[in-house]
């Protein structure tokens, strides 16, 4: 699910612009650009979305235009600036040339100019942040739910399907064990007529292989987890998105054991339009917090 917020700031401070883009992901990863001058917000700006978006990749950027002066507090750093001096006087000395020190050579010096840690007005500026990525991150949500109306109802109709497709395959499931009973006697008087020295264990391995393929149990399970899935989508619970990416792991399994225990054509066509439906749902939970 993407989604996009953008709110804007007039203050004495200057102008504030936050942007936030919101893409698809399983799970939750914040990325921040912002001016350097605003840098020591970033683990806040990260808490704020994460108060509010619990999943997906999220782009935050800040923009900041300083009208009065920057917050920042920078200092020249004199006495370097003393030394590199001396320096390159000495250096021109010794090389007997008439070596000219001015600004342009000491500015080469990456340390000549410091940042201080200080920021003036700080909580100002915290309270201007907050309240902006606040504004942007309302129409990110108002998108985002939008979007995930639609979202649900597509994943209703699936869940209809799915329905479907278990009822169909209990109904043709209740008479398999009988019809593979009936397939494996059949066969066993073939072998039988020709003598074997212990039968009473051969139709006791028969009776064990009948019950095997009795799926009566998966069924009632994956009936119960799609009821649960169900109640999930359709509840008042928030952030449930891994709840259902869990339930649908569950989903797989049983239908995964129904295909592998009952050796039915019929049923076998189920399980895959099933499984590919449950496939098409996984893909649109990653949207879902």
């Amino acid at each position: 699910m993407t989604a996009y917020g953008r709110a804007s700031i007039e203050h004495r401070l200057g102008r504030f612009v936050v942007e936030i883009y919101s893409v698809n992901k399983k799970f939750f990863e914040v990325t921040y650009y912002g001016p350097v001058e605003l840098s020591r917000f970033d683990m806040d700006i990260r808490k704020w979305v994460n108060a509010e978006v619990s999943r997906g990749y999220v782009t935050v950027r800040v923009s900041a235009d300083f009208e009065e002066s920057s917050p920042v507090v920078v200092k020249p750093n004199i006495s370097l600036a003393k030394q590199l001096k001396a320096a390159w006087k000495r250096i021109a000395e010794e090389v007997g040339c008439d070596g000219r020190v001015d600004l342009a050579l000491l500015a080469q010096e990456e340390n000549l100019i410091c940042h201080s840690d200080e920021l003036r007005d700080e909580e100002a500026y915290r309270q201007l942040l907050q309240r902006c990525v606040s504004e942007a991150l309302q129409q990110l949500i108002a998108m985002k739910d939008k979007e995930g109306c639609a979202l649900i109802e597509d994943i209703e109709g699936r869940l209809s399907f799915l329905h479907q497709g278990i009822e169909a395959i209990a109904s043709r499931a209740k008479g398999a064990p009988n019809r593979y009973r009936q397939k494996l006697e059949a066969t066993l008087q073939e072998v039988l007529s020709c003598g074997f020295e212990d039968e009473e264990r051969l139709l006791r391995e028969v009776c064990i292989y009948a019950d095997r393929v009795d799926v009566s149990e998966e069924i009632t399970r994956f009936r119960a987890h799609l009821e649960h899935f169900e109640s999930l989508l359709r509840g008042e619970e928030v952030r449930i998105g891994k709840k259902l990416d869990f339930i649908l792991q569950e989903l797989n399994r049983e239908i995964n054991t129904i295909g592998s225990k009952v050796a039915d054509v019929e049923i076998a066509r189920l399980v895959v339009e099933i499984k590919n439906e449950l496939e098409r749902i996984r893909e649109q939970i990653q949207n879902v917090e």
